[in-house]
């Protein structure tokens, strides 16, 4: 397994995968199976080794790994190179919740365990994108209406109330030019 330049040492490596579906029922008391879907997790993947004692730097540098941060302070984003990644279509991790090391006591090497969560997975990326079209749409609509909404109040504010009813009347038997200009194209 490789992250980025780093390659991970050590034997007995064995790669879990899991695709997590979160759902809710919407049977209630029921005996309906109706679930509602709740969205679709970043996959995981769960990693399983076995470092020599002999090699303590191999366990140093993975865990230098994990530990990495970027400008931002943020964990590293690894581009990830393995056979179950790659059949999980996971192609970016980061470093996620433990990173486990006991020895084992029948040997002179330590099992350690780590899990990697994929980074910006599909359905995180589609959700981003819908979230950022909702919001330009909803901005785009919101601005036009709030410039109209406070040009009618301000001139309101300025009519008196006979100005008022003169307006409206003035704008209910000859349109504005804007208006009219529309029509007529």
């Amino acid at each position: 397994m490789r992250l980025n330049d780093f390659t991970v040492r050590g034997t007995e490596l064995a790669v879990n995968g899991v695709l997590r579906i979160e759902t809710e029922s919407l049977g209630g008391n029921t005996s309906s199976s109706d679930r509602a879907k709740n969205g679709i997790k970043p996959k995981t993947l769960t990693v399983s080794l076995v470092i020599n004692m002999d090699n303590p730097d191999d366990l140093s540098e993975l865990i230098q790994q994990a530990e990495s941060v970027d400008e931002n302070g943020k964990l590293t984003v690894f581009d990830i190179v393995d056979e179950t990644a790659r059949a999980m279509n996971i192609r970016q991790v980061q470093f996620n919740e433990s990173v486990n090391a006991r020895k084992i006591p029948e040997k002179t090497a330590w099992r350690v365990n780590f899990t990697l969560s994929e980074y910006l997975s599909i359905p995180e990326k589609v959700e981003q994108r819908q979230k950022t079209e909702t919001a330009q749409q909803q901005s785009a609509n919101g601005e036009q209406v709030a410039a109209t909404g406070v040009e009618d109040q301000e001139e309101a504010e300025s009519l008196t109330s006979f100005e008022r009813v003169l307006k409206f009347a003035d704008d209910a038997l000859a349109p504005d030019e804007e208006e009219s200009a529309g029509a007529v194209a």
